[in-house]
């Protein structure tokens, strides 16, 4: 399966601190030849290392408006996250309009497929209620899944992405556009991949990820131009903010990526199985939260209060085949036989004993058993710890 960091390294930027590297949550960051080196397999673009860094050194930018130019129609989906940052519907038509004058043919609000999947993932948990049913929106959780907890594999809801169900949908019945363009406003570096460019994952139906804060200037120069009208659904603005889902004693809701690691910690070890669903959010107040976003997280539970107050609708009908996945991540050492994986594993550790265990990241590793991972793999030497050499000189000293 293809995988690429949405993560941009800019070496003038760079100050040399290795924050980002002590940050990242997988080790998929070191520093090579004084760079910032990012390895594509560990990444699961979170945007931590891009949080750490104050010098931007690190960035992560989708496509741009010039490839609207490429479409014969083009389509712009606007997430939850996004509409929840208007503070009324007057707002928000005001928003849907300058977005339409970006150049785009259609804007659509996808709150409701998101309501369809979010009721879906109720369902789902509650009808597999002996076991804990695992779900986020955010590609984060089910690539931390794969790297970090791959027992827990089997419990991830096999849901698409709402964005993609909304592109498929939309495609569907714009079939005589000749081509068409559909572009998703992104709250977040993880959502970024969730498209076919800039990034190449030409699995998804979705063709362009757009980062909402690079657009936002252009946006702010259309506001108060006029309104497009838009109602947003209810359940789908709810599904950005876990504060407003669903709350049931069988439902455990968090945010915050440290929460979200300690609860996979924890599902890992079968200690929260009174639990029926583990929702996920990596970033604090969910997805109305993520880094991309202009506004204030804060706000959005009231905001959403306002701009859906008295929503009543019923969910849209979502085919079978285009709600359902068999595209979850697969854990990239399973082409290993585990008499190959315990070999390694024995490999590591023995390279690691060779290593002064310091974790000090002078070497451009995060830890000592990640430097003594890519040692057994072939890519750096032991000569390449600059701790060694140190303690060698100690060592002569004292004798």
């Amino acid at each position: 399966m293809h995988k690429r960091s949405v993560v941009t390294y800019t070496l003038d930027q760079c100050i040399k601190c290795m924050k980002c590297v002590k940050a990242c949550p997988t080790s998929a960051l070191s520093m090579v030849d004084n760079r910032i080196i990012i390895n594509d397999d560990r990444c699961l673009n979170c945007g931590r290392c891009i949080s750490s860094c104050h010098s931007k050194g690190l960035l992560a930018r989708g496509s741009t408006l010039h490839d609207l130019e490429q479409y014969d129609y083009t389509v712009c989906m606007v997430p939850s996250s996004l509409i929840s940052n208007c503070s009324g519907l007057d707002e928000l038509e005001d928003l849907f309009n300058a977005i339409s004058c970006l150049g785009f043919d259609e804007v659509v609000d996808i709150s409701p497929y998101e309501g369809a999947v979010m009721s879906e993932v109720y369902r789902l948990a509650d009808e597999y209620a002996d076991t804990s049913v695992i779900a986020s929106f955010c590609p984060v959780v089910n690539k931390l899944v794969e790297h970090s907890y791959p027992m827990l594999l089997d419990h991830l809801a096999p849901i698409a992405y709402p964005s993609e169900i909304a592109a498929k949908m939309i495609r569907s019945r714009l079939t005589d556009h000749g081509r068409v363009g559909i572009f998703n406003c992104c709250e977040c570096e993880a959502k970024l991949e969730l498209a076919k460019y800039p990034y190449g994952n030409m699995r998804y139906e979705t063709d362009h990820a757009l980062a909402i804060v690079d657009i936002f200037p252009e946006i702010q120069r259309h506001m108060e131009q006029g309104r497009l009208k838009v109602r947003p659904y209810r359940n789908g603005l709810q599904s950005c903010n876990p504060a407003l889902m669903l709350q049931k004693p069988e439902y455990l809701i968090a945010d915050g990526f440290e929460k979200v690691t300690n609860i996979l910690d924890l599902a890992e070890f079968d200690l929260l199985k009174s639990f029926q669903l583990l929702y996920l959010f990596p970033c604090f107040n969910g997805c109305a939260g993520g880094h991309l976003l202009f506004g204030n997280s804060y706000l959005a539970r009231n905001n959403i209060h306002a701009l859906a107050e008295t929503d009543d609708r019923p969910d849209i009908s979502i085919p079978f085949d285009i709600m359902f996945t068999d595209e979850m991540t697969i854990p990239t050492d399973t082409i290993k036989t585990f008499a190959e994986r315990i070999s390694f594993f024995n490999k590591v550790n023995q390279m690691l004993e060779k290593l002064p265990g310091y974790d000090c990241s002078a070497c451009g590793m995060q830890t000592c058993r990640i430097m003594a991972e890519e040692i057994v793999k072939g890519t750096r030497q032991l000569t390449d710890c600059r701790i060694l050499p140190v303690m060698k000189e100690e060592e002569d000293v004292n004798q």
